[in-house]
């Protein structure tokens, strides 16, 4: 992030809590509740979202080398990118031309072929099939040639790769960034490398588990035994970028540069700064890594989570230590603190009872998240309806 962008955050930062405000969206936002645990919701969120809508498969660093590869699931398809011997970035969906099991899970690197674990077919690089070990004359008939792994378009820009599950056209990754492009590009995002992955699985709505990232309103409380410490839980700001938002949790430290001359101020020692790529996918630059947290639904009331801590340069010895530190600390107040908040707040939706939550003006990355899906379903059924502020 260049140094006039972070003096410029600073600067309103600082003025808001001189003057005891925060930024403030026009309206408060009122969420009714089949949002969150309608089916036929969540089905046009798959269709619209999920399937039809590249998301982001992963930082350029996880496939920068002749066989990386990573998968994931995008609107219940298993899907896997992976960078062939010819330096070319493929997606292909993540499903054996056998069976239908998944081919690979998880990530890896450096592998010279693609292998099936449940009777071990195996793919090139490029998606084609190379061996049917032990079939002997069982597929008899069949034409090798037809029976690669099944394509889906990948696209590549300011380091984050996408996939799209369903679909023929090109991706135009450059126009899913759009403008946070500048961010991205002075981070260095494509320089970033995997560290560790993290996977777990929540009982709730995807939209639940990002809401927890898009508002410090709750810092104080939900967090008072962990980051709460540190972190301020106003004022706060954010900057859209058509669906897509930039925002920003500050440490109390920043509240010092009010007595340092400003050619001193640095944002990035003393705040994680958070990008919402839609309509999954959050990276959070915290000091010296980036934390990059994808939200993949499986059922409305379902979802699994991948967390990937990346780093600016490979992790060593000296440096494991601490990145291993980092990683648990991000477990520990998601697992441990934000998730499960998630998982309650389903519960009391799903009681049938219980008709909306209310996103407050001051929540202003939250509301434009809402805001932002409810244009890209392009469904007027499911409009959102906003509450006017008493």
């Amino acid at each position: 992030m260049r140094q006039q962008t972070q003096m410029e955050l600073i600067r309103e930062l600082l003025a808001h809590h001189a003057a005891g405000t925060t930024q403030l969206a026009d309206d408060v936002l009122a969420l009714p509740a089949e949002v969150y645990i309608g089916q036929g919701h969540w089905r046009a969120e798959q269709e619209a979202l999920f399937r039809r809508r590249p998301v982001v498969a992963c930082l350029s660093g996880a496939v920068a080398m002749p066989g990386d590869y990573v998968s994931l699931t995008a609107g219940g398809v298993p899907v896997v990118v992976v960078r062939g011997d010819d330096g070319v970035l493929r997606g292909f969906r993540n499903v054996c031309r056998h069976r239908a099991s998944s081919v690979v899970s998880g990530c890896g690197s450096g592998a010279a072929s693609l292998r099936c674990p449940f009777h071990a077919w195996t793919y090139r690089l490029d998606g084609s099939l190379l061996a049917r070990p032990q079939a002997g004359e069982g597929f008899a008939g069949t034409d090798e040639s037809d029976l690669g792994l099944v394509p889906v378009a990948v696209g590549e820009a300011c380091g984050l790769v996408f996939v799209r599950a369903e679909g023929d056209e090109p991706i135009d990754a450059s126009r899913l960034v759009g403008d946070a492009a500048v961010d991205l590009g002075d981070f260095g995002v494509g320089g970033y490398v995997p560290f560790d992955r993290w996977e777990s699985s929540w009982p709730c709505n995807w939209k639940l588990l990002v809401d927890t990232f898009l508002e410090s309103y709750h810092v104080f409380s939900l967090h008072r035994a962990t980051v709460g410490r540190y972190y301020l839980s106003q004022p706060m700001t954010y900057k859209g970028y058509g669906p897509n938002l930039r925002f920003q949790t500050c440490q109390k430290s920043i509240l010092e540069l009010a007595e340092v001359p400003e050619d001193e101020w640095d944002l990035l020692s003393r705040a994680t700064v958070e990008y919402l790529i839609a309509p999954n996918t959050i990276l959070s630059h915290s000091v010296d890594h980036f934390a990059v947290y994808q939200f993949l639904p499986t059922a409305v009331d379902h979802t699994d989570v991948i967390m990937t801590l990346y780093t600016p340069e490979p992790v060593t010895d000296c440096t494991r230590p601490h990145y291993e530190r980092t990683l648990e600390l991000h477990q520990r107040v998601g697992a441990g603190e934000d998730f499960p908040q998630a998982v309650k707040i389903q519960q009391s939706l799903d009681s049938g009872l219980v008709t909306e939550t209310l996103v407050g003006r001051h929540e202003v990355a939250l509301v434009h998240f809402h805001r932002a899906l409810d244009e890209l379903l392009d469904d007027k059924s499911w409009r959102i309806r906003e509450r006017q502020n008493p």
